[in-house]
């Protein structure tokens, strides 16, 4: 077999691996995400995609955990990314800590450029996230290679694999491109005859699209061999499929891509979701609101009981209509009324609360429940804290996950391609074969430290009265740590804060003109004696000789 055989063999190998998913993630994108129901079956653009659909309580419910996760763990009001060395005296230079300053913003601002459309596709991630439980975030330079790009992708059209260790290190991604996107993406020289073809002939025919596949593996890999790039850690490969030409071969220094996954299970590599716990109920509340749709408009609107061969028109029963009906007929039948209504059931308030008890098991799927606490009024300091530990306990699992397999990915990525291409300034020397990573200051992390807070707030206030008698028990708490590490739970700009430096050298000058002013205060009797001496003296030069 040739390299573009080889290539389209492993990705139909990758492909089959998700058949067993592909009817779930199908039912649940028709509850959750009907324009993304394409994975058993087809859809036209702009087709209508709500038509079973009675109760939008799920839809709302993965939206609002969907906005959830990208307030939480990447919020864009605030900086939720802190490059850092291992080595934290090393990090707390001056020379040191003004250069990851510089790295944190000038990462940012690369992150949050209209062009590298880092909101729009990690949202797109999101929500794949909660409904599907997995979605791919692709991270990379763009065409211009003077800023980042970030894309997303149907997941029906990406297939992973994991190592022996349980990390994603394969991926498979088919995208089809018009001849025109074709051309735009890898050059006319590198396009098939027939796509030239297409290019050479008229507008309508333009659009048509062509499939093309492309393979990242491991340089590990058996097929890694084929690709060259050997100093790469992963190799990668893209496949005209339709006909089986290589596009291009080429190479990553990183895994390309973060693929965050909610909920693994030991020996599966696709995940469960939120969406998938909640569909049951979510099922079970389209069918009680289509039932309760009827039966309210039964209720509303009943139907009419009429006796056979009484009317001679038919029965009008729109405002204003006329309705003519055999007065010796309606005699005869030994009816009172020519219509009266067929008597229904008046069970519509248990149908209410059915679909009111559904719709709340269907929002704590989505955490609604938790992601709400803390606001239902006014509460004592101890409810709140409460509620913050149970806040952690709930979510602190999940998204320690997405710090890792999402945001951390993400983050590790940028930093590569703008060190690369020279985007930093120059490191300090101390820092060149020192380790650096990423911590994260997400609302979460800010809880967390806000419980710590509390807690040295109850420990000085369970200490009051021993303090009182003896204020030197005070010093075992070290108020400049605590000081120090106040933007992680309060939220403020740590250059707010000034550097240690600057505070020893306040402090210095500060005792400083303490002691000179000890020093004044303990020479001041001796002042006030020479003055009075001199004041003596004074006012016995001038009494007159004949009075001594």
């Amino acid at each position: 077999m040739n390299l573009a055989s080889d290539v389209k063999a492993r990705i139909l190998t990758l492909g089959r691996r998700k058949d067993p998913w592909n009817p779930l993630w199908q039912e649940l994108a028709e509850m959750y995400l009907p324009g993304k129901a394409h994975f058993t079956a087809g859809r036209q653009e702009g087709e209508r995609d709500n038509a079973d659909i009675y109760d939008s309580t799920p839809r709302r419910a993965a939206r609002e955990l969907s906005s959830s996760i990208d307030g939480l763990i990447k919020p864009k009001t605030s900086n939720w990314f802190e490059p850092v060395f291992e080595d934290e005296e090393l990090s707390e230079k001056p020379a040191v800590k003004k250069w990851l300053e510089a790295v944190q913003d000038k990462m940012w601002r690369a992150i949050y450029r209209t062009d590298a459309r880092f909101i729009q596709r990690s949202s797109e991630v999101d929500t794949s996230l909660v409904v599907h439980g997995w979605g791919c975030l692709w991270i990379s330079e763009n065409r211009a290679r003077n800023g980042l790009l970030f894309r997303s992708f149907h997941n029906k059209d990406i297939a992973i694999d994991e190592d022996a260790d349980g990390k994603i290190d394969t991926i498979g991604l088919n995208e089809w491109l018009t001849a025109r996107q074709a051309l735009a993406r890898f050059g006319e020289s590198k396009l098939h005859q027939n796509i030239k073809e297409v290019l050479r002939t008229e507008d309508k025919f333009k659009d048509k699209r062509f499939l093309f596949s492309q393979l990242t593996i491991p340089q590990t890999d058996r097929l890694a061999g084929k690709l060259g790039s050997e100093s790469m850690a992963y190799q990668t490969v893209v496949l005209d499929v339709t006909n089986e030409q290589i596009m291009f071969q080429g190479g990553f220094n990183e895994f390309p891509a973060a693929i965050p996954r909610w909920d693994t299970e030991p020996g599966q590599v696709y995940p469960r979701s939120p969406g998938m716990i909640a569909l049951p109920d979510a099922l079970t509340l389209q069918a009680i609101s289509k039932t309760l749709l009827i039966g309210g408009e039964r209720a509303a609107d009943p139907p009419l009981m009429v006796p056979s061969d009484a009317f001679l028109s038919p029965v009008r029963t729109y405002p204003g209509g006329l309705s003519v009906f055999d007065v010796q007929a309606l005699a005869d039948s030994g009816l009172q009324t020519p219509v009266f209504p067929l008597p229904t059931s008046n069970a519509l308030p248990v149908g209410r609360e059915m679909q009111a008890d559904y719709r709340f098991q269907v929002e704590a799927a989505f955490y609604k429940n938790v992601l709400t606490l803390g606001q239902e009024g006014i509460q004592t300091a101890t409810e709140v804290l409460e509620r913050k530990e149970e806040f952690i306990r709930a979510l602190g699992p999940i998204f320690g996950r997405l710090e890792a397999d999402y945001i951390g990915v993400t983050v590790e990525r940028v930093f590569a391609i703008m060190d690369r291409a020279g985007a930093f300034p120059e490191r300090p020397p101390e820092t060149v074969d020192a380790r650096m990573e990423f911590r994260f200051q997400s609302p979460l992390q800010q809880a967390r430290k806000a419980i710590d807070v509390a807690g040295l707030n109850r420990t000085l206030e369970v200490t009051a009265g021993l303090t009182a008698n003896d204020p030197s028990l005070l010093d075992n708490i070290n108020g400049d740590k605590v000081m120090r590490d106040s933007p992680q739970w309060s939220g403020i700009p740590s250059d707010w804060l000034r550097t240690e430096e600057e505070v020893a050298e306040m402090r210095g000058a500060r005792n400083q003109g303490e002691q000179q002013a000890a020093e004044m205060d303990s020479l001041q009797p001796v002042a006030d004696s020479l003055k009075s001496v001199a004041q003596a003296q004074q006012i016995a030069s001038q009494v007159p000789e004949q009075t001594i």
